[in-house]
C-alpha cells in the first residue's frame, strides 16, 4: 500500500521537513510554508497521477488478458504475431479503411471462436492441407497410430510432388515405429490399374516397416451399405483418435480439408473406420491376387 502511494508519502515528507526547517530556521516565513504546502500538493498528484496510469493500462490490457484465455498465449501459441496483429490493426488509422480492417479482424474472431467452441478449422486450401498433414506425421512417436479412409480419388494419388513428399511423411512415421493403415475404397474395375501406382504399392511393400493397406470394394459399398459409404464423406486421416482431418476436394481436383478436434468427429470416424476393415482385404493380398489373375 505504501509503495502505491509512495510519492504522495515521500511528498507529504518533504513538506513536513521543509515547515519544520522553516519554523526552526527562518521563524516560520510564509514563504517557507508555501513551499512545503506546494511540495505536498505535488507528492499527492503524483500519487493520483500514478494511480490513474495504472488504472488506464489495466482497463488497456483487460482484452489482451481475455484474448490470451482464448487463444491460450501462456502457452506455446505465438505472442509475437498476436501483438504484432494488434500494431497492424492499431497501425490503419484511415477512416475508409476502418470497415474493411474491422472485418478482418470479425473473420479472425470467427474463426477462433469456432476453434474454441466447435474444435473445428474452417477448410484448409492445398497448401496448407499438406502442411499440416506433414507436421502431424513429423510429431508421431513410437506406438502411435494413424488412421485413414479414402476413397481413392486421382486427387489423392498421383504423381505430383507434393503426393511423393506425403507417402515419404508416411514411411518416415511408420518406420519410427508409428501404426499407418489405411483402408482404400476403390471400385472394382479400377483396381487393376489402381494398384500400379507407387504410393499404393507401398501399402503392400512396406508391411513390416507399419504401413498397412486394405482393400474394400467400392461397388459392394454402394449395393450393400450405402449409410457407410455416406458416412465416409471425402474420407479423412485419424491421429491416434485426438485429431484429424477430413477431406475436402474441390471440383478443380484441389485438396482441401477441415481439421477437427470435436470428440464427436473423432467417434465417429473410428466407428467408420472399424466397420469398414471388418469387411476390408489386405491389400497386399489383393496385389497377389491380381498377379495370379495375369
Amino acid at each position: 500500500m505504501i509503495a502505491q502511494y509512495r510519492e504522495a508519502v515521500v511528498g507529504s515528507a518533504m513538506g513536513i521537513g521543509i515547515e519544520f526547517a522553516n519554523y526552526s530556521l527562518f521563524d516560520h516565513s510564509p514563504a517557507g510554508s508555501q513551499l512545503a504546502l506546494t511540495v505536498a500538493i505535488v507528492g499527492v498528484l503524483l500519487a493520483l497521477l500514478r494511480s490513474a496510469l495504472q488504472l488506464f493500462v489495466q482497463d488497456a490490457l483487460e482484452p489482451v488478458e481475455k484474448l490470451a484465455e482464448i487463444v491460450d498465449l501462456q502457452a506455446d501459441s505465438n505472442v509475437a504475431l498476436v501483438e504484432g496483429l494488434l500494431q497492424r490493426y492499431l497501425s490503419v488509422t484511415e477512416i475508409e479503411f476502418r470497415p474493411v480492417k474491422e472485418q478482418i479482424i470479425a473473420d479472425a474472431t470467427e474463426q477462433l471462436r469456432r476453434l474454441a467452441v466447435e474444435k473445428r478449422s474452417s477448410t484448409l486450401q492445398t497448401t496448407d492441407y499438406y502442411e499440416w498433414l506433414f507436421t502431424q506425421f513429423d510429431a508421431l512417436r513410437p506406438g502411435e497410430y494413424v488412421r485413414a479412409v479414402s476413397l481413392s480419388s486421382d486427387t489423392e494419388w498421383n504423381d505430383s510432388q507434393l503426393e511423393r513428399n506425403f507417402l515419404a511423411k508416411n514411411l518416415e512415421a511408420a518406420n519410427r515405429g508409428a501404426q499407418v493403415s489405411r483402408i482404400f475404397v476403390v471400385e472394382d474395375e479400377r483396381l487393376a490399374d489402381f494398384l500400379k501406382l507407387p504410393p499404393i504399392a507401398a501399402h503392400t511393400t512396406e508391411i513390416d516397416n507399419g504401413l498397412m493397406g486394405y482393400f474394400v470394394s467400392r461397388n459392394y459399398l454402394q449395393r450393400a451399405d450405402r449409410d457407410a459409404l455416406a458416412e465416409i464423406g471425402e474420407g479423412f486421416i485419424d491421429f491416434n483418435g485426438h485429431v484429424a482431418l477430413e477431406d475436402r476436394f474441390d471440383p478443380n481436383g484441389k485438396a482441401r480439408g477441415d481439421v477437427t478436434m470435436l470428440r464427436s468427429d473423432l467417434d465417429k470416424m473410428r466407428r467408420i473406420y472399424q466397420r469398414l476393415l471388418n469387411m476390408a482385404m489386405p491389400l497386399s493380398g489383393v496385389a497377389l491376387g491380381a498377379e495370379h489373375r495375369a
